[in-house]
């Protein structure tokens, strides 16, 4: 039987990199899918019958609808965000991804990795009658960053080299 989803857990810093807040990507998404973006080269050479790709690189981005709740942290992170629609570094933070599923290295703490990234507001509305709604964007910036993340307290420990 399949695993579910909530054993795949998303954090997304809403404080600064050098004071990190992260809140649990969670309460009014009802889908998440963190996609690789893999970026690949194919090249068939004159004696071959087939071709040969080649990984380059990978962009990881995650796509965020979340319904709006008034009183919960990201909304309001949202909302103070918007007013000002920071570009450039300002609009830089990172996020955490933490497998439940693999073992603990300690008492509710997990493998994870941590990926800086820069985040957009796609938009804020819905249709007549449904539910207020805004997206966002996660877009991965360079190479992740092995480590171990503590559920309870959120804080995240990188990997010894």
């Amino acid at each position: 039987m399949a695993e579910m989803r909530e054993k795949l857990m998303h954090f997304f810093n809403i404080g600064t990199l050098d004071t990190p807040e992260y809140v649990l990507l969670g309460d009014g998404i009802t889908s998440l899918t963190e996609d690789f973006n893999p970026e690949s080269e194919t090249k068939q050479y004159i004696n071959q019958a087939n071709g040969t790709t080649s990984i380059k690189s990978y962009t990881p981005s995650i796509s965020v609808e979340k319904e709006y709740i008034k009183n919960e942290k990201l909304q309001k992170w949202i909302d103070e965000k918007i007013k000002i629609l920071p570009v450039g570094t300002a609009a830089e933070s990172d996020y955490i991804r933490v497998n439940i599923m693999e073992t603990p290295t300690a008492e509710g703490t997990y493998p994870a990795v941590k990926r800086k990234c820069s985040y957009q507001f796609d938009n804020i509305g819905g249709d007549a009658g449904a539910e207020l709604k805004n997206s966002m964007t996660l877009g991965g910036i360079g190479d992740g960053i092995q480590g171990t993340f503590n559920v309870a307290t959120k804080t995240f420990s990188e990997s010894a080299a």
